[in-house]
């Protein structure tokens, strides 16, 4: 059986080396591009009527993100608190977008999904809940938003909220219809009600 002298094997280890060198190449660019992603949070989920509530959208895997769709609700007055900004992480950059929002009416308000753009491609952020009352409660925490919030199963997140009891918040008081009455007629109806309840008063009993 004749023999390989030493320098054909290693010359054919060192074409083996290169040629999977060069398919692993091959293969890191081929790879998948990381897909664009958006989160919406609130700094509030309850407020009250004149609070000011900071809406935060962050963007990952964009190179030049712009906000193409924030829908403004005629029972919020809202801002831009400042331009979109490209944070450094360990885990990537991250663009932030931040807004301020100031409701003006009481009520369970639904911001609607926000849309960005980067190129050709787009995401979408998740709907956000914001309920305004007189006490600035927050609503009860359903399994979808907590799955959305937190990037959790649904089947996980209905098992979290099964296990952790919330108090439901207390609706506001209805408050008393204005007394449209002339003047004269409510000072008269006032007076006659201080007259009976002096009379009705039982003194030292």
């Amino acid at each position: 059986m004749k023999r390989f002298p030493a320098s054909c094997i290693y010359a054919f280890l060192l074409i083996a080396v290169c040629l999977v060198h060069t398919s692993s190449l091959k293969g890191a660019s081929h790879s998948v591009t990381p897909r664009l992603s958006a989160m919406a949070t609130l700094s509030f989920r309850g407020a009250k009527p004149g609070d000011r509530v900071e809406l935060v959208v962050t963007v990952r895997n964009a190179l030049h993100p712009v906000n193409a769709t924030v829908q403004r609700s005629p029972s919020f007055r809202m801002r831009t608190l400042s331009k979109p900004m490209l944070l450094n992480t360990g885990e990537g950059d991250v663009w932030l977008f931040r807004y301020q929002i100031i409701p003006t009416e009481t009520g369970d308000f639904e911001i609607p999904p926000i849309t960005v753009t980067d190129a050709s491609a787009q995401a979408r952020t998740s709907s956000l809940i914001l309920r305004v009352s007189f006490k600035g409660e927050a609503p009860v925490l359903s399994s979808g938003e907590l799955a959305r919030s937190v990037n959790l199963p649904l089947s996980l997140s209905e098992e979290v909220i099964k296990n952790t009891p919330q108090k439901a918040p207390k609706p506001d008081r209805t408050p008393a219809p204005a007394d449209t009455r002339p003047l004269p007629t409510r000072i008269i109806s006032t007076c006659w009600k201080e007259l009976q309840a002096l009379w009705s008063y039982p003194g030292g009993k």
